[in-house]
């Protein structure tokens, strides 16, 4: 048996959930999958999976198994991967997956990236919204707020600000807005990123606190669109702060109430796992990271 071939099968069933996601993922056969799994079990004599026709859970002895296993295959690959810098370029494709105003960020600085690595290459699946990464084939991808799904290994990024910002060429209402409760009644254009309830919450650096539910007139999954509306004059807007700054300082978008500030939310770069990510993955991560350091906000 080759019980670093098991284990590896092991985590990413134990990530995924499912033995065809593994078999999708990997190239290789589900039987093999399968295979792989039961020689495991074989060989600790034990039991990983609870398996039913509808459901797969991993049970107590597979969840006291998993972190070593985590362990053992990380430091086999940091060694992989120490040794693999040394004798080889980085190559191949990265398929990241990222917000539509992060994503067009990216792409500006993109070129830097390619030319220090001609044998890397990169594609984007831009989306303002949550998808499966095993199910997309995703190397990496960008997450804006808390992340609740367990089987995801996360780096945080840093912090993304929102700014209240309106067209100064269409609407005169900027002068009459001095607190968030001003925002009654006036139209209001609301990115819709991750569902739910859309209130803006927003607090003071005296500590005060104020929660108003926008009149919006127009809503968009897309920051691009909400952008759009915002400087076609359909409305304020709340919308990242990296996204729209460069578009204050020209004067083309006024911030209004700028004392006034929304919680920031948290970016995370996320991936299925192994912890030890491949060369070429490894690099475009440190790419984020960087990007990240000169587009956000210090929280």
């Amino acid at each position: 048996m080759d019980l670093l071939s098991a284990l590896h099968s092991f985590v990413r069933v134990a990530a995924t959930g499912s033995f065809s996601a593994v078999s999708r993922e990997t190239g290789a056969s589900q039987p093999t999958i399968s295979r792989h799994i039961a020689l495991l079990e074989a060989h600790y004599g034990t039991t990983l999976f609870a398996r039913t026709t509808r459901s797969l859970m991993m049970t107590e002895d597979g969840r006291s198994l998993l972190p070593h296993a985590y362990e053992l295959l990380e430091i086999l690959e940091t060694a992989e991967t120490v040794l693999g810098r040394r004798r080889a370029s980085v190559s191949g494709l990265v398929r990241l997956g990222v917000t539509t105003a992060f994503g067009l960020c990216l792409t500006n600085r993109i070129k830097d990236l390619l030319g220090k690595h001609p044998d890397l290459s990169v594609e984007l699946i831009m989306r303002d919204g949550f998808g499966d990464l095993v199910e997309e084939g995703l190397d990496l991808a960008i997450r804006v707020g808390e992340i609740a799904e367990g089987s995801l290994i996360a780096r945080k990024l840093g912090a993304v600000h929102r700014s209240l910002v309106i067209s100064p060429r269409h609407f005169t209402a900027k002068s009459s807005l001095k607190h968030p409760n001003d925002l009654t009644g006036e139209p209001c254009v609301v990115f819709t990123y991750g569902g739910g309830r859309q209130d803006w919450h927003f607090f003071n650096p005296e500590g005060e606190e104020s929660v108003v539910a926008p009149a919006a007139v127009f809503r968009a999954n897309s920051s691009e669109a909400a952008l759009h509306a915002v400087q076609a004059g359909v409305g304020v807007g709340l919308l990242p702060e990296f996204q729209v700054r460069h578009l204050i300082e020209s004067g083309e978008l006024a911030e209004v109430i700028p004392d006034w500030k929304v919680p920031p939310m948290p970016l995370y770069a996320v991936h299925t796992g192994p912890r030890t990510l491949p060369l070429r993955t490894r690099t475009v991560l440190d790419f984020l990271i960087e990007i990240s350091s000169d587009v956000l906000t210090p929280t």
